[in-house]
């Protein structure tokens, strides 16, 4: 362990629980904890931090272990006659919840290592593994009322596997948006899970989670987890600003995870040639650096391929594309469509080009596809400025839901964003939500791929185990077949294409009600049961089959 680690965990360690506590934020740099506490409007540095109960925090690190061991838990269900207490947090009675539902609601009943069956040395042995600090490393550490010291806790969180961080930051993003003053003051990157606790008889609450490149942060008041939070954001968020933390770009790990998009750039520009920086003409592949487009018009542009751009050549002439992982593309969109200079209008910009492209860009194989077209969005080839980056990396994950996104740069019109009204109203002082929301009044935000925040299809799930039943003498027959049962869940889809979802056991789609919406419910519902045979991933056998049982 790191020397100025291992004196920061004495230091807090030596500290006791104290009432009427401070407000007091703390997050890893390299091997040193930043330690803060306000003073004022500003803030001090910390030598020491009191330790800190563990709270709601806990069922983090149980969510992480059964991410990281890639089995399916059962769902929680919420007993109609012998309701507990806590089912107050995590569904209606009679209902069930999935894994990041749970998390999202604080469900704790969901995590209880003993519902979960988990197995102490199993769970020893993995976050030992992981290199976790000896707390964790004990399973019956996993209840609120543990008390240890931040520095510990912060390390535990560094600890959690990249894909487990990844699934509790996405199924933790409807908790970055359910405040407007707290949204409006971190935006969606930070992502966390809330505490509440009595510390010697005084009420505390705060955060404990990741910033968008992995930092883990912990955070803590005076008053319940939400009246803190709300009440000390502008703070939080000044001393994040303070140390180059407001806006951070996601890791290597969240953004190979990001949804990808496949551009063509120049849509309406046909390309006569593009040359490297000495001249000469650039072979067909990779584009790496500075180069030219000789347009047929007689333009040129200059444009910096990095990363790599691709160039072929098609029967029209040459082309130039580029697979961008999400949050790349909506920077270069800013860029292009406004200007990222404007603060407030810019995350706006953000947050309605990454709706249009998950709402009209067809899913092509791997990747949505989208031309560079001022039909649809236009794209810039160049990196993204700094500035673009941060009101994407502010705005992360977040789209429009329940309005048809538009927008143009003039011209104002019911349902369509007028990016010269979107800058006299940051210039006014108007945050981001609210130019949204004079656009787009009945629309929310929402997490890009939150399944917390599903719209339940009641109907189309029990019209579905009805026909599981109906089929299943002849699906039986089929290699590879498992019957789903009450943990499945059809959502609502909003934007984008029907799918389905294997971890969760979860189905999306438009409608379900004429037998073209019936085809696509079956066809995810068959995704689904062959889950763990190649004959789920086999779109001609799935459609064939989805087909045959919509006229059974």
């Amino acid at each position: 362990m790191p020397i100025r680690f291992a004196t920061a965990i004495a230091l807090f360690a030596a500290c006791t629980v104290q009432a009427a506590p401070a407000t007091r934020l703390a997050w890893l740099q390299g091997d040193e904890v930043i330690a803060l506490q306000r003073s004022g409007e500003g803030a001090q540095p910390l030598a020491s931090l009191p330790r800190t109960p563990l709270g709601s925090t806990w069922k983090l690190f149980v969510h992480g272990f059964l991410e990281a061991r890639g089995v399916q838990e059962p769902a929680y269900r919420c007993e109609a006659v012998q309701r507990l207490p806590d089912d107050d947090y995590c569904c209606d009675p009679g209902a069930a919840i999935g894994r990041d539902e749970a998390l999202a609601r604080s469900c704790g009943p969901y995590f209880e290592p003993k519902r979960l069956a988990l197995s102490a040395d199993d769970w020893a042995r993995f976050w030992r593994d992981h290199g976790a600090p000896a707390w964790l490393q004990r399973l019956d550490a996993m209840q609120p009322g543990t008390e240890l010291a931040v520095p510990e806790l912060l390390q535990a969180l560094r600890q959690v596997p990249a894909p487990s961080r990844l699934a509790a930051r996405q199924a933790l993003l409807p908790l970055a948006t359910r405040d407007a003053a707290v949204l409006a003051a971190l935006g969606s990157g930070p992502r966390f899970k809330t505490w509440s606790w009595r510390i010697d008889g005084e009420r505390a609450g705060g955060t404990a989670g990741w910033l968008a490149d992995g930092t883990p942060f912990w955070f803590s008041a005076a008053g319940t987890s939400r009246t803190a939070l709300r009440t000390q954001a502008p703070w939080i968020a000044r001393q994040w600003s303070a140390h180059g933390l407001a806006a951070v770009r996601d890791d290597a790990d969240a953004l190979a995870a990001q949804p990808c998009i496949d551009v063509r750039f120049f849509q309406r520009y046909p390309i006569q040639a593009v040359l490297r920086a000495d001249g000469s003409a650039a072979p067909v592949g990779a584009l790496n650096g500075r180069h030219r487009v000789v347009f047929r018009n007689g333009t040129q542009l200059p444009i910096d391929a990095l990363p790599a751009l691709q160039l072929r050549v098609e029967t029209e002439g040459p082309v130039i594309t580029a697979r961008l992982p999400l949050e790349d593309y909506v920077a270069r969109v800013v860029d292009r469509e406004g200007r990222a200079t404007e603060l407030e209008a810019a995350r706006a910009l953000a947050i309605a080009a990454r709706s249009y492209v998950l709402q009209n860009a067809p899913q092509a194989e791997a990747c949505r596809q989208i031309a560079d077209d001022s039909r649809t969005q236009r794209v810039s080839p160049n990196p993204p400025s700094e500035a673009a980056r941060a009101a994407a990396a502010f705005t992360d994950g977040l789209v429009i839901r329940g309005a048809e996104v538009r927008y143009h740069l003039d011209q104002a019109s019911p349902g369509v964003l007028s990016w010269q009204a979107a800058v006299a109203a940051s210039r006014r002082g108007d945050g981001f939500e609210t130019i949204l929301r004079a656009t787009w009044p009945g629309m929310t935000l929402a997490g890009a791929q939150a399944g917390a925040d599903c719209e339940a299809l009641p109907q189309a799930h029990a019209w579905l185990l009805q026909r599981q039943q109906r089929w299943r003498e002849l699906l039986r027959r089929e290699a590879g077949y498992q019957p789903l049962g009450a943990e499945l869940r059809v959502c609502q889809l909003a934007m984008g294409t029907p799918h389905s979802d294997q971890r969760r056991l979860e189905i999306r789609v438009r409608e379900w009600l004429s037998r073209e919406g019936r085809v696509t419910l079956i066809h995810e519902y068959l995704h689904l049961a062959f889950r763990d045979h190649p004959r789920g991933q086999d779109e001609a056998y799935i459609e064939q089959l989805a087909q045959r049982l919509a006229d059974s």
